[in-house]
């Protein structure tokens, strides 16, 4: 039986409870609002299907696959403009649509909470790009995703490590129909968390209701690739605001990594092994490599771990730009790629703030207003300044 003395033992997957065969297991907030699995041991029957598909108590499946590294965008700059790097998801699930795949991904809904949908078609598969930077609720997709596989439909899913290995033990064998995608993640904040910070915000800096949040908006001739947007509703008018990272309060606390789930910081599918097909992420250093290259305009790490995403890429090279690098650049070059995020060394005393303070309060005290604003003014240099300062920088530390 599922017991969760440790929360670091506990990705929030949620497969637990879709295989309990008494519906013994639920989901139930701790810490900063996140969910964890909480077993009625009266209901169980020591049947054992809860520990068996749990991610977190199961090795990673090893793969003697060579993996294989490459740096790449769209050739189509609006599909490089819609997505937070080098626009590959849209390339791939475009692609894969039109091969009569099923895609799964997330997207937010109508209340702004992080939902699992289905795309058939490139209209619907609009609100799956960009990235979202807090824990998705996958819903019974379990279920949807292995009923089509069993009726011979193909599926594609990309979702976060942690969730993709999830799905793998749920379905317990390989389906030649199914073409999975994970990403470099460096952890997840709660839904409850975002919706606070999001109210918080709504009264302090917007004077009205957010009905849309998008994280990595791009601005021609940006300066940075964490840019935000949201669609606020005031006084019976829709209103759009764009602004750097730090001006979100939720987005400013998940660049300090201090909100995120507890196993984050012990991941343990941020290694080099894979459950997914194939792993996309940034290259936000593209230019140490290729200088050629506008790293703003957004440039993505694609990581084959399969032959199968080797093939996914290989149908798709028409429609990219793509240099293949080595693994070891990668490992070096990428700490999600290597380990979970480092966790803060004030974290324990925010998890205790937390429950007295409110977000205004936490904000003041652990989002830097200070460094913020040194960010602010370097962002408005030009490029070539930045350098200089950065170089300057990093010299004397």
């Amino acid at each position: 039986m599922i017991r969760i003395t440790d929360e670091r033992n506990c990705c929030g997957c949620a497969a637990c409870t879709k295989v309990c065969p008494t519906n013994c297991i639920q989901m139930k907030k701790r810490s900063l609002g996140h969910l964890f699995a909480d077993a009625d041991e009266t209901m169980c029957i020591n049947c054992g299907a809860c520990n068996r598909v749990c991610p977190m108590e199961n090795p990673i499946a090893s793969t003697d696959y060579p993996q294989r590294v490459y740096a790449a965008y769209s050739i189509n700059a609006e599909v490089r403009y819609r997505g937070s790097s080098g626009g590959m998801f849209e390339t791939f699930a475009t692609h894969l649509i039109g091969c009569g795949y099923s895609v799964y991904g997330a997207a937010f809904n109508d209340d702004l909470k992080l939902k699992c949908i289905c795309a058939t078609n490139e209209t619907e598969l609009l609100p799956l790009m960009k990235s979202k930077y807090l824990q998705i609720d996958f819903e019974d997709k379990y279920f949807d995703i292995r009923m089509k596989l069993l009726n011979g439909e193909k599926v594609f899913v990309i979702s976060t490590p942690c969730q993709i290995a999830a799905l793998k033990r749920f379905l317990t064998r390989d389906y030649p129909n199914l073409l999975t995608a994970d990403f470099f993640c460096h952890g997840v904040p709660s839904q409850q968390f975002f919706d606070e910070c999001n109210e918080y915000d709504e009264i302090d800096k917007y004077g009205g209701k957010v009905r849309r949040y998008t994280f990595r908006v791009k601005k021609k001739k940006g300066s940075t690739p964490h840019y935000y947007s949201v669609e606020i509703t005031r006084l019976g008018k829709l209103i759009m605001r764009t602004g750097y990272y730090f001006d979100s309060t939720f987005y400013a606390f998940f660049q300090r990594y201090i909100s995120l789930r507890e196993s984050c910081y012990n991941c343990r599918f941020a290694g080099a092994g894979r459950y997914a097909d194939i792993t996309l992420g940034d290259f936000h250093d593209i230019n140490k490599y290729i200088k050629n290259v506008n790293r703003f305009d957004g440039v993505s790490t694609v990581v084959v771990n399969t032959v199968h995403g080797q093939e996914l890429l290989d149908g798709c090279t028409n429609m990219l730009s793509i240099y293949e690098m080595s693994i070891e650049r990668l490992i070096a070059d990428k700490a999600c790629f290597s380990g979970g995020t480092p966790r803060p060394s004030n974290r324990d005393r925010f998890l205790i703030d937390y429950k007295t303070m409110r977000i205004n309060e936490l904000a003041a005290k652990y989002v830097n207003k200070k460094r913020y604003i040194n960010a602010r003014i370097y962002y408005s240099l030009p490029e070539i300044v930045r350098k200089t300062v950065k170089k300057v920088y990093r010299s004397v530390i």
